[in-house]
């Protein structure tokens, strides 16, 4: 078969899969999402610019945007599951260039088997998974200088929720540091594009809100529980997280793994650092996880699957000590003759 036509094929299978979940399996309890669901149809109303005057909301308006075309659609399951997984197939697909092909396969089927695609729609939080596969996206990028497009990606994925600024992270693997702050530039920009409409035109009370520090979580060995945790809090949280995730980056910035290990580090401090603990915060480690895990484990055949041309052999990638003197010897100019 065609390379095209598997790739096509095996995308179809992961497509398949994540759409006849979405179709099939209706969760008991969606948690948030009828609540941002209700929000976002404010979007497409004369009150737009006050989605965000009550303080509960902190998505990013992207992702309302995304719940609100999947609600008047009728679609919303589908569009999020299945787009989901089409972004983890097109991500798998960047990160895993040269290896082979059934290695993205088998990243799509875990995704969907592991409840990846599912868990993003069921508690109204696709956000856990978008993020962090556009801030690997970013990384690539990043990694071949192209650094203007990493930091749109890096700021776009802010407009589904705000913490994904500290995908900032991946600029540290830029080639240049002029081009790491053009990176940087490029994501405040497109940042603030998504949010200053409603901060001038409406009521933006995001940054009002509180979360109270949970007794189950790491960070109430060091802070009281019940302690209001307020977004200067957050701040803090998110810089040591990016500190530690560029840090990651530096240290690895000569090798591929740094594109999701350096994600992965940030969203493990922010977590640890999270006043709450929420059932969908752990999808943004197992999609990294799981990406990482793909790319480690076929590090190794990097430049051993060579394309083969129909109709001819599998192309061999080793030759005997027979073979090396046979090419040797034709490989010598003719007519020339060694002095002993």
């Amino acid at each position: 078969m065609p390379v095209r036509a598997r790739g096509a094929a095996f995308a179809g299978c992961v497509l398949a899969l994540a759409a006849g979940i979405a179709l099939l399996v209706e969760p008991g309890d969606t948690g948030d999402l009828p609540f941002f669901v209700h929000t976002a149809e404010k979007l497409f109303s004369a009150d737009w610019a006050n989605v965000y005057a009550n303080a509960d909301v902190q998505l990013g308006p992207l992702q309302l945007l995304l719940f609100r075309l999947g609600d008047v659609a009728g679609i919303l399951p589908l569009l999020v599951q299945v787009g989901v997984a089409a972004l983890l197939w097109v991500v798998a697909g960047r990160l895993l260039t040269g290896r082979d092909p059934r290695a993205q396969l088998v990243v799509g089927l875990a995704a969907v088997a592991l409840g990846l695609t599912y868990g993003a729609y069921q508690d109204g939080h696709p956000a856990q998974v978008i993020v962090p596969l556009v801030w690997v996206l970013a990384g690539l990028e990043a990694r071949e200088g192209r650094t203007l497009q990493a930091g749109a990606l890096v700021g776009l994925s802010a407009g589904f929720e705000l913490w994904g600024l500290v995908g900032a992270v991946v600029f540290v693997l830029a080639p240049r540091a002029r081009a790491a702050l053009a990176g940087f530039a490029t994501e405040a920009v497109v940042a603030a594009c998504l949010f200053l409409p409603f901060v001038i035109a409406g009521e933006f009370r995001m940054f009002e809100y509180r979360w109270r520090v949970n007794g189950d979580t790491l960070l109430s060995l060091v802070v009281d529980p019940g302690t209001r945790f307020t977004w200067p809090m957050r701040v803090l949280q998110g810089a040591l997280a990016l500190g530690v995730g560029a840090g990651l980056a530096w240290s690895l910035r000569r090798t591929l793994h740094a594109v999701w290990l350096a994600p992965l580090g940030t969203v493990a401090v922010r977590l640890a650092l999270d006043p709450v603990r929420y059932p969908w915060y752990w999808l943004a480690i197992e999609t990294l996880a799981l990406l990482g895990a793909a790319e480690f484990l076929t590090s190794a055949t990097v430049g051993r699957v060579r394309p083969r041309v129909q109709g001819q052999p599998p192309a061999r990638t080793s030759l005997t000590k027979k073979e090396l003197l046979g090419e040797a010897v034709r490989a010598f100019p003719r007519g020339h003759h060694l002095k002993s």
